[in-house]
């Protein structure tokens, strides 16, 4: 008999992908949430959330995602996954995930794409939002820096 049988577990507890079906909204959760959608709401430009390791930070902004109706938001989630992240992999990345089509291969090129796809969007009455799990592992003043003249467009 092994455990699943013995606990009668219809399927294995524990997992390293992220499943939001056993999503706990604890009350730092919920205030986090909140606190997301409100900077989201009044375009205040940037939000971060910090915990320690395994506090729900991945889950959040999976949550998050899930939580963003598509009639008003246009999101997107990207997951750092080194540090050794270039600033041209990070705009292209961008890029894609904001669904411009055909992304320069110059980062001037990808930047004027990045800004007309705001554009468009914002015309249509929607929001944009690129939620970035994992982004402690960007350590580039560089990066810090393309950040900041994102949240000016």
């Amino acid at each position: 008999m092994d455990y699943l049988e013995f606990y009668k577990l219809k399927e294995h507890p524990f997992s390293t992908a992220v499943d939001n079906r056993f999503y706990y909204n604890s009350s730092q959760h919920s205030e986090a949430i909140i606190r997301i959608k409100y900077a989201i709401d009044t375009m205040k430009g940037l939000a971060v959330v910090v915990g320690d390791i395994g506090t729900g930070k991945t889950t959040l902004a999976r949550r998050m995602l899930d939580e963003l109706e598509e009639e008003k938001y246009e999101a997107a989630l990207l997951v750092v996954l080194h540090s050794s992240v270039t600033t041209d992999w990070l705009m292209k990345k961008i890029a894609v995930q904001m669904d411009v089509k055909n992304p320069g291969s110059s980062k001037v090129e990808l930047l004027g794409q990045i800004y007309e796809r705001l554009l468009e969007i914002h015309e249509s009455g929607i929001k944009t939002v690129v939620l970035i799990d994992e982004v402690q592992m960007l350590q580039s003043q560089e990066i810090m820096e393309e950040f900041r003249g994102l949240l000016n467009m």
